[in-house]
């Protein structure tokens, strides 16, 4: 999704100024302030995947910083999809400001023509909601934005289709959807967010297909648990095939800069949550390193020095792993990642979004 970013713009900015007050509306549109959870940066920030044979500065280390930074990139993928649909209700403030509840327009990015609808008290899926807001090409009569809501308390549903929203730069992402499931009535956080990616388009070694990623903040404390699939992924052993997930839990503090995160490699097809001790990263690199060498496992152990479990970051990044290194500034209630579980490889492989009928 090469133009995600002008979604946004479209989204945001073209009906302040092109909106009529032709249609008034009995009632104001009551519009959450918020759709989505911010992640710390200690683990969510642009960085590369985990392509090809990850062989480190060229010391035959297979560097911590190369393994577990591409985890943080991964939950900032989850991350600004979910801003993105969070902004489309901008589009509902600017509707609400010019009193109207149906616009229609020619996109200035793929030159076609779409319709903005809000509706008061709908029941989609067997679920109540007080508002509706939908996108559509008119041009085939296909849904490109669904947005749901609900306002005691907040929580709703949001699906995009970028396609839809720009048949132009979207052309990598003709089967894409994304979804993000908002909450602000959960017993254990002020808030949570569940984003669903799939349909992603794979050409490269890594690349993502889907991800489906629970955050939950309370505090400045945010719970991420979560997996990308990635079909093609290979990692050290060239025979390897059917994909991988990266299977995680992660917590970040916003008031310390500080982030924890345990990280698997499953193979794509496993059944089962419980991933993180049997497909560790260094579980899973030791096995693909005695697949294709015959090393001692001295020198294993010195390869995946950086390889180990839980990881421990800050702002700039990956600092160490494991048990025994963790710093003096990570608490040991706030690194006690038990109870915390991905999701089970083989539904992420799967995963499928549609709009709710």
């Amino acid at each position: 999704m090469k133009s995600i970013k002008l979604i946004a713009l479209l989204l945001s900015f073209a009906f302040l100024v092109a909106c009529s007050n032709d249609d008034e509306v009995p009632s104001k549109i009551d519009i959450p302030t918020n759709f989505s959870v911010d992640i710390p940066q200690s683990i969510s920030a642009n960085a590369g995947g985990l392509n090809g044979r990850v062989s480190g500065d060229g010391d035959g280390v297979i560097e911590g910083n190369e393994i577990y930074e591409s985890l943080r990139g991964f939950i900032k993928i989850g991350e600004g999809s979910a801003e993105i649909i969070e902004l489309t209700l901008l589009v509902g403030v600017a509707l609400e400001v010019q009193n109207v509840r149906s616009y229609t327009f020619e996109s200035d990015d793929d030159g076609r023509e779409k319709r903005i609808d809000i509706t008061e008290r709908v029941t989609r899926g067997g679920t109540a909601y007080d508002y509706e807001m939908t996108m559509v090409d008119t041009e085939n009569d296909e849904m490109a934005l669904q947005l749901l809501w609900n306002t005691n308390p907040v929580q709703g549903v949001g699906i995009l289709k970028p396609y839809n929203i720009d048949r132009t730069e979207n052309t990598d992402a003709i089967d894409a959807f994304i979804r993000i499931d908002y909450s602000e009535d959960d017993a254990n956080y002020d808030a949570t967010m569940t984003v669903s990616i799939a349909g992603l388009e794979t050409v490269d070694n890594g690349d993502i297909d889907n991800l489906k990623m629970f955050v939950g903040k309370k505090g400045d404390v945010v719970d991420v648990m979560g997996n990308s699939n990635h079909p093609n992924i290979v990692i050290i052993d060239e025979d390897f095939t059917g994909g991988r997930n990266y299977a995680f839990v992660a917590r970040g503090d916003e008031s310390t800069d500080l982030g924890v995160a345990k990280l698997a490699l499953p193979p794509s097809s496993t059944t089962t949550d419980d991933v993180l001790v049997d497909y560790s990263v260094f579980a899973v690199l030791e096995a693909e390193i005695n697949a294709v060498a015959n090393l001692d496992q001295t020198i294993i152990d010195a390869i995946l020095a950086e390889a180990h479990s839980p990881a421990y970051f800050n702002n700039d990044g990956f600092i160490t792993s494991g048990i025994d290194n963790k710093p003096a500034s990570f608490d040991a209630a706030f690194v006690d990642l038990t109870g915390m579980n991905p999701f089970v490889p083989n539904d992420v492989k799967n995963l499928t979004i549609d709009f709710i009928q």
